[in-house]
């Protein structure tokens, strides 16, 4: 059933045009993703097609009696009780459909909204949006304030239900399993408008197909290329056990040939670990209890992290994890115990908040120099401050703006750019995949893949915590459990939980050895490198081999090496899979 058409709308802010000439139709079997850079118009499109916003060009027409369910960023809500404000959406709704939707969304129903966090109402405002029947769901960032199990429930939620959905995420999971078409927000250039191009496709197949026109332009580069591999890669192996399926092998699907993003960008970045090397101690944590009010946030934690690892932070909203960042960055006493803090430790520490208190006088630009001129490279050299502007969407101009004329996630770019421009050698990110749209999230996480120093993120983003981390701790009712990464958590989530308050313990349950753990975390990423460059030797003596079709010793000698190259290959992926294994259970 055809619901919405949208014909040559466009749209302007301020006088700059985000869009136009936009024309494309819903019916009640799509279910879209909208995708785009900060500031491309994203919201303004989903105002517009919930009737909140006329277009500045072009119509937009609706099926009569059509009912349209609208998630906005910004909760409207009566202070009330949260039951009582989800019920006002469908007053012939059963209460018990409302008391569901509030404890998937782990909400208690009594609660007045009048007292909730801003992550609370957006929640009751989630709920409110899909209690009633809905011919066109429209969400604007539903995932945002929500934990990796809920978003799980939510992506269930919204496969099970009927009617045209669009949305703008970012969580990469979602779009690939929820949607199967992509509206894309191509932002204006010097030599063109904005455009909205439409897609038959998952958001895996968008991002091919970006990579096939930017080919047909000629304008491909390395680069890109790798940015878009990766992520597609990534997207098709899903939230899976480490040990199911290798990273260096995941990273070996050719799933593109070229993308364009500039000359300026064919290399990869690694940014090493700073301005100063990391030594062996970097955090450890004895016996750490914090408690606030009634509830006990952290109970007797034994806690160590050593150089170079990748540690994920779950956990439900209020368990502890900005908490943990902030002990661990001595922004917070604690009640009990004991954190050290290595010596040579230079530390970062990217807030939830991060963006809010820049000086909107100064330029983006200037506030940048303000932190470092250049960015420590792990080869030796340096990259101007302004280049890596560049690569997180700040061209010449925007480089000139005034933070304070800035998107709110604009200015959260603005304060990434901070903190990797001051090198620390430690990163703690608390949610940084908030309020950033997804190219700029592929940016980030190809950048962190080279950094070498110890990284702590909190997120609820499943495809970062997969892409980006090795380890994952799950903070909840003052324990931290350690898994090997974000699914093994999810399944233990499903059964009994243990009980008992305690040092981290494994998914197992039994207590850590620290030290052990950390030296076989890096005999496994050394064993990851030896089979990388194994699998490049013997590809190259493949294609040896096609070049000597003709010359019988040679083949003969090259078949050697194959051999010899490959009983090495062997050897190493089956140590990295025993060890691999043992480090899980």
């Amino acid at each position: 059933m055809h619901l919405v058409s949208v014909d040559q709308v466009s749209a302007s802010v301020e006088g700059r045009t985000l869009f136009a000439d936009a024309s494309f139709g819903l019916s009640s079997e799509h279910r879209v993703g909208l995708v785009g850079p900060n500031g491309s118009g994203k919201t303004t499109l989903l105002r517009m097609l919930a009737g909140e916003r006329e277009p500045d060009g072009g119509r937009i027409v609706t099926r009569t009696g059509l009912r349209v369910a609208f998630l906005a960023q910004d909760p409207r809500l009566a202070d009330v009780p949260a039951l009582e404000a989800v019920l006002a959406a469908d007053p012939t709704a059963r209460p018990d459909e409302g008391e569901r939707l509030l404890a998937a969304l782990r909400v208690a129903p009594d609660h007045p909204t009048g007292a909730m966090s801003g992550g609370q109402r957006r929640r009751v405002d989630l709920a409110r949006t899909l209690l009633p029947p809905a011919d066109l769901l429209i969400l604007d960032e539903p995932t945002n304030h929500l934990d990796v199990d809920t978003i799980d429930w939510l992506e269930e939620e919204l496969r099970r239900r009927t009617g045209a959905v669009v949305m703008v995420t970012h969580d990469r999971y979602v779009l690939e399993r929820v949607t199967d078409r992509m509206l894309d927000l191509v932002p204006p250039n010097a030599r063109e408008e904005g455009r909205l191009l439409w897609h038959d496709g998952s958001y895996s197949s968008l991002l091919e197909a970006r990579a096939e026109r930017a080919a047909a332009r000629e304008r491909s580069s390395l680069r890109a290329s790798n940015l878009l591999r990766k992520e597609v890669a990534w997207l098709k192996r899903g939230p899976k056990a480490r040990t199911s399926k290798p990273r260096f092998r995941i990273e070996q699907v050719e799933v593109l040939r070229d993308a364009a993003r500039g000359d300026e960008e064919a290399t990869p970045l690694d940014l090493g670990t700073g301005r100063r090397r990391l030594g062996k101690d970097v955090f450890e944590l004895k016996g750490v209890s914090i408690k606030r009010g009634d509830h006990q946030v952290l109970d007797g934690l034994d806690l160590g992290i050593g150089p170079g690892e990748r540690v994920g932070i779950v956990g439900p909203n209020g368990g502890g994890k900005s908490t943990l960042l902030h002990v661990l960055a001595g922004r917070l006493p604690v009640d009990a115990g004991e954190v050290k803090v290595g010596t040579t430790v230079q530390l970062g520490l990217y807030e939830q908040t991060a963006g809010a208190g820049l000086d909107g006088s100064r330029t983006v630009l200037d506030s940048v120099l303000d932190i470092a001129p250049h960015v420590p490279l792990a080869d030796g050299t340096t990259l101007p401050a302004s280049r890596l502007a560049e690569r997180f969407g700040f061209d010449g101009q925007l480089q000139r703006t005034p933070i304070g004329l800035l998107s709110g996630g604009e200015r959260r770019r603005v304060a990434l750019l901070h903190l990797l421009v001051a090198a620390p050698n430690v990163l703690l990110l608390d949610e940084p995949t908030n309020d950033l749209d997804l190219d700029t999230l592929a940016v980030l996480e190809d950048h962190l893949d080279g950094f070498s120093g110890t990284l702590l993120v909190a997120s609820h983003d499943r495809f970062t915590l997969d892409r980006l981390t090795d380890r994952t701790l799950a903070v909840s009712g003052g324990r931290v459990t350690e898994h090997l990464d974000w699914a093994s958590h999810r399944a233990l989530a499903t059964s009994a939980a243990p009980t008992s308050p305690g040092p981290a313990t494994r998914s197992g349950g039994t207590s850590l050895d620290n030290r052990e753990r950390q030296a076989a975390r890096k005999q496994v990423r050394a064993l990851e490198t030896r089979v990388t460059t194994l699998t490049k030797r013997r590809d190259q003596l493949h294609e040896r081999m096609v070049g000597a079709a003709t010359d019988p010793e040679q083949l003969r000698q090259l078949q050697s090496d194959l051999d010899g190259v490959a009983a090495e290959l062997a050897a190493a992926e089956e140590a990295w899979l025993e060890l691999s294994l043992d480090l899980e259970g």
